[in-house]
């Protein structure tokens, strides 16, 4: 059995490499920008500019106080230039680097640099219906947690890849007798539970 540091291992640099890579909206390097903005935000300091109000403001305020994100926070960014897929974006990436970064820090790991961007375009695909139906940002389908990144293909598949290492798999999901690293399933929502009270969470 892999021990909870070789999973994060292996999350880590899976991640690192489709961080480095263009995204759907952002190429390699903005996609790394953004991740470092998240990063600065969650140590108090100050924006470096990298990016336009909006996009900085929206990844800072994802990775330090997202449950002060309402529509009409998504709507200013929205008419400050930021194209609601790239918000998407923003949200899978910001969201993954710090749950990476407060994993190793549970871990006692330092955290780790970011990688190199590598060159090239992002893709701007929009999947097949795509759109706002009854959430606050566009997705494939009823908007719900599994599906809330569905409306930027490659996040949707990173957060479910994330999801295994650093908690459950999906399928998991749904075994309430699981142990894993010696914590029962009831052990392992009771920490859920507490932490999303902590982070304000109100899903």
């Amino acid at each position: 059995m892999s021990s909870p540091s070789d999973e994060y291992e292996g999350a880590l640099r899976q991640q690192w490499r489709r961080l480095a890579q263009p995204g759907t909206w952002w190429t390699g390097a903005e996609r790394i920008a953004i991740a470092a903005e998240a990063r600065l935000a969650t140590k108090g300091l100050p924006a470096t500019g990298s990016h336009s109000f909006a996009a900085t403001d929206a990844a800072r305020t994802v990775a330090t106080n997202a449950a002060a994100i309402r529509p009409e926070t998504i709507a200013a960014w929205v008419h400050g230039g930021l194209d609601p897929f790239s918000y998407v974006e923003i949200v899978g990436l910001v969201s993954i680097v710090t749950a990476l970064d407060v994993a190793a820090f549970g871990l006692g790991r330092a955290e780790e640099p970011l990688p190199q961007a590598v060159p090239g375009e992002p893709s701007r695909r929009i999947p097949a219906g795509a759109e706002v139906s009854d959430g606050w940002v566009p997705t494939v389908g009823p908007a719900w947690a599994p599906e809330s990144l569905s409306a930027v293909t490659d996040e949707r598949d990173a957060m479910s890849d994330t999801h295994g290492p650093l908690y459950l798999t999906m399928e998991q999901m749904f075994d309430l007798q699981i142990t894993r690293n010696g914590m029962t399933r009831p052990q392992m929502e009771l920490v859920a539970a507490r932490t999303s009270m902590l982070n304000d969470c109100f899903y």
